[in-house]
């Protein structure tokens, strides 16, 4: 199972399987399921998810991360390297949580002259 978070889309999109996608259904305005040939679910897509982020954090990784900043992934690896941006590393992969990610912007702004 496997959980990608498209921050500009504001959708969320939880693969399941990796059998074909034969139709997808929606189940609420909010939620559309892709299933297989046999009506097995192979993924589930959560549409505006921005209202769900004061329930749960928002975990990024590495290019998830340089994504949502807008920036190459050589740039963020860079500032982590220089100490600038924070991130966890529970294993070999990055992590970021948004609310760090959007400090971090907030605090690198310079005034307008």
């Amino acid at each position: 199972m496997k959980l990608t978070v498209d921050r500009k889309a504001n959708a969320a999109y939880i693969k399941i399987s990796s059998r074909p996608v034969a139709k997808t259904v929606s189940v609420t305005d909010e939620c559309v399921v892709d299933l297989d040939g046999k009506d097995r679910v192979v993924g589930i897509e959560l549409l505006s998810i921005s209202f769900l982020t004061d329930d749960f954090r928002l975990w990024l990784d590495l290019p998830g991360a340089a994504d949502y900043l807008d920036k190459a992934p050589v740039t963020v690896r860079r500032w982590i390297r220089e100490g600038r941006l924070p991130y966890y590393k529970p294993g070999k992969e990055y992590l970021f949580q948004k609310e760090d990610l959007d400090r971090f912007m907030e605090q690198s702004r310079h005034p307008a002259k």
